[in-house]
């Protein structure tokens, strides 16, 4: 049995291969559950990692503003089935943090990223306003869903 979890991340960390990282996941109670119940709570796991993404993408963010030429590395998500384990640190209400000391790439279920376009944008808000404006724009905008098989092609883009 695995547990499904979501990899707050970006896309060259990605790239140079995940070692000990955090995860979102619905708790036990949560992940006891099945069908839509599961379904929107496993919704919402990513959607706190996306967040949390958005930090890690901007962390240079504020300190670099002046820099107009500051790089920002696109945020992931990356949908992972993690081997079963302990319980993790308590999140908040319904959600738990695993700390997973190795990905293994043939785990990844999916891989999610912001539009290009949206992606840019944040970017340019975060060089010239800081990172809080941009994170705002990246809450406001949905992921695309990548299949893991397609992370070459994806660096090879926008990496």
């Amino acid at each position: 049995m695995s547990i499904r979890c979501y990899i707050p991340t970006t896309l060259s960390a990605l790239g140079s291969g995940l070692v000990t990282v955090t995860a979102v996941t619905p708790d036990a109670q949560g992940r006891a559950l099945s069908g839509d119940e599961l379904e929107a709570l496993e919704f919402d796991a990513m959607c706190i990692a996306a967040a949390l993404a958005a930090s890690m993408s901007f962390e240079t963010g504020d300190a670099d503003r002046a820099d107009s030429d500051a790089e920002f590395s696109p945020r992931a998500v990356v949908a992972y089935d993690a081997p079963e384990a302990g319980a993790g640190r308590e999140l908040s209400a319904g959600f738990e943090l695993l700390t997973l000391s190795a990905v293994e790439m043939s785990r990844i279920a999916s891989i999610h990223l912001d539009e290009a376009e949206v992606w840019n944008e944040a970017a340019r808000l975060a060089r010239e306003t800081g990172s809080a404006e941009a994170e705002d724009l990246l809450g406001e905008s949905d992921l695309l869903w990548y299949d893991a098989t397609e992370l070459t092609e994806l660096l090879r883009e926008r990496g």
